[in-house]
């Protein structure tokens, strides 16, 4: 599906989410689409202005990159 599609779907639904689960849903929005092989930088072009998704872009990135550290350290110490 195409990133415009979804970034049109989720401007329309947005407004009936209440604004104290936004967030939540950002996140929950970000993942999966970072989980189907869409890259930061697509989202980000594509959510441009959207500040729910940007602060869950960055809170992916920093606690994925945290994950992949720890499974790099994890890989390393089995081959010592």
């Amino acid at each position: 599906m195409s990133l415009d599609v979804i970034s049109e779907v989720w401007e329309a639904l947005r407004l009936h989410v209440d604004m104290n689960e936004r967030k939540d849903a950002a996140d929950t929005l970000v993942t999966y689409l970072m989980e189907n092989n869409y890259e930061a930088a697509e989202i980000k072009t594509a959510f441009r202005g959207d500040k729910e998704v940007a602060k869950a872009l960055t809170y992916y990135a920093d606690t994925h990159d945290h994950d992949e550290e720890e499974e790099d350290d994890e890989y390393d110490d089995d081959h010592y």
